[in-house]
């Protein structure tokens, strides 16, 4: 039988092939060297030297692939580890690092499947289990994050990444005491984690446990002191106290801190809101062109700080416009104005009232409502405005402009009275949530309680009311049906006239800036908005001039 040989040329590439793979192995053992003892740039380059010897070589893609990922270069990483794991899909830990760079890049469910390719074969496996659940929770899937937390803490009670992991999710969840447990946990063997000082100060400040909250927070600022997330908090924490210099002080100590970024822009715009109303209104517009670049970046979830910041600009450029002939007149007393940020519209206005021209300022209490004033449980809402109130002259006159938070067509009454249709828990004004309750009552409720607590707080000083009403609605229309906005502008009309009936009841001035902007059925006729949820500084002068009703 003729039996074939072997060609010479094959027997030389085999043994090429050997002395390759020789080499990458060698080349490999120096590479792994070096990437333990963090000599992350030259072991990248031996890894480099080895894909070019062999490009499908599994172990320099995967360790280049996480050096790449330290560094920062997650779309190199992604399709180094990508290519590593269609290479060997076998190796477990390949997914897992495949999970992490995923997560990185916030494509959080293709990172879920690569941590269950993982923990198909390893399904105790702590850490993945909680990046597992960290997923599932930035993807809003809170049953599932919660049971794959407490998986994981079954496995490892004291694994402290789940704990503060899980504390976070407890926060989005408004599940605040169970948050303020969790960041103890962690704080109990790690006390050094400032971050969980940081949440912990967060958990106890949804808590009204302010205090406690401002200590936390400097706890974490002992520990990171150039941390500009801790300043940040404690500059809120102090703000919504009314500690304005102190807040004021953090806020800047941020600005120094950062130099791009939402942190910066906010805090810009924190201190422009306090100079504009306590403080050096000449600081504003500065602080404004560092704050306005928040308004292009869609990422941004913080709807209040935007909604803000378009707001002063807006103000900001109606003073330049009108400032002369408004100031025109010579301020004969002061109309203190206490509220959310309707107060923006009135603060350094000049108004006339009782027959004399008052200067307008502005008290701000941010994102305060009628149903968080009248609340039975204290609050630093209440604390705010009773310090308000009683540090004023007496005899002086106030204007209270507080209600349109309560009276947005997705949060507030409205919107708790429906859930209450559905539940026999507690609403979002933590009111029986008891089918019995009309919408009409629940307004009413609501009123009477904020009413109440606002002249007990004020007769003492003597101080002379006048409550202001809430706007018609100017909002986008899209994605609302027809009986929605009827409904809507419905609930306005409701909550406008049972405020006047009971303001009247009680012998106080009303401020109708509802008949003022309303075109019908509650829809504003476009003539006095600056912007949805906001009058023009006009507005107010008009209101006072045209719709007040005095008792």
């Amino acid at each position: 039988m003729h039996k074939k040989k072997i060609p010479a040329v094959a027997k030389g590439t085999n043994s090429a092939t050997h002395a390759r793979v020789n080499q990458a192995a060698q080349l490999l053992q120096k590479a792994l060297v070096l990437h333990q003892a963090g000599n992350l740039a030259d072991a990248a380059a031996i890894y480099q030297q080895i894909l070019i010897i062999d490009a499908r070589h599994f172990e320099a893609l995967q360790f280049l692939g996480m050096i790449k990922r330290s560094t920062g270069a997650l779309q190199e990483a992604i399709e180094l580890l990508t290519l590593a794991a269609s290479i060997n899909p076998a190796n477990t830990i390949i997914h897992a690092s495949l999970g992490n760079v995923l997560m990185d890049l916030e494509r959080h469910a293709d990172a879920i499947v690569s941590y269950d390719r993982f923990l198909s074969a390893t399904p105790d496996f702590a850490e993945v289990l909680n990046n597992k659940a960290n997923a599932l929770s930035a993807l809003g899937r809170e049953a599932e994050a919660m049971a794959c937390y407490e998986h994981v803490l079954r496995q490892q009670p004291d694994f402290s990444d789940a704990h503060f992991n899980r504390g976070n999710l407890y926060m989005d969840m408004r599940l605040y005491a169970q948050a303020l447990a969790d960041y103890e946990q962690v704080l109990r063997s790690h006390p050094g984690h400032f971050q969980s000082w940081n949440n912990r100060g967060n958990a106890l400040l949804k808590l009204e446990r302010l205090p406690e909250a401002r200590q936390s927070y400097q706890q974490g600022l002992s520990i990171a002191p150039d941390n500009p997330e801790l300043h940040a908090c404690l500059a809120h924490a102090y703000k919504i106290t009314g500690q304005l210099n102190e807040a004021v002080q953090h806020y800047a100590k941020v600005l120094e801190l950062t130099t791009t970024g939402f942190p910066r822009q906010n805090a810009a715009l924190q201190l422009a809101i306090l100079h504009y109303v306590f403080g050096n209104p000449a600081n504003v517009d500065a602080l404004l062109q560092v704050a306005k670049d928040m308004l292009g970046n869609a990422l941004i979830k913080d709807k209040g700080s935007l909604i803000y910041c378009a707001f002063m600009l807006k103000i900001q450029l109606w003073w330049q416009m009108y400032r002369q002939q408004v100031q025109a007149l010579q301020a004969q007393g002061t109309l203190y104005v206490i509220g959310e940020s309707h107060i923006l519209s009135a603060h350094n206005l000049l108004v006339t009232y009782q027959g004399q021209h008052l200067q307008c300022k502005g008290l701000w209490i941010e994102g305060c409502t009628q149903w968080q004033i009248g609340k039975v449980e204290t609050n630093h809402y209440q604390q705010l405005m009773q310090q308000y109130l009683q540090a004023l002259p007496v005899a002086s006159n106030v204007l209270i402009s507080i209600g349109e938070i309560d009276c947005r067509i997705d949060s507030g009454i409205l919107t708790a009275s429906k859930k209450s249709a559905n539940s026999n828990t507690t609403d979002a004004h933590n009111a029986p949530n008891s089918p019995n309750i009309s919408l009409a009552q629940r307004v009413q409720d609501v009123i009477v309680a904020f009413l109440d607590f606002i002249i007990v707080h004020a007769q003492p000083r003597q101080l002379t009311l006048i409550i202001s009403g809430v706007p018609a609605y100017l909002i986008n229309e899209n994605g609302y049906a027809a009986d929605q906005l009827q409904e809507f502008g419905q609930f306005l009309t409701l909550f406008n006239t049972s405020l006047k009936q009971q303001v009247a009841e009680r012998g106080l001035d009303f401020l109708d800036v509802f008949t003022l902007t309303d075109g019908g059925g509650g829809k504003a006729n476009q003539q006095w908005h600056i912007d949805e949820h906001h009058l023009r500084p006009d507005a107010v002068i008009e209101a006072f001039s045209r719709h007040l009703l005095v008792a």
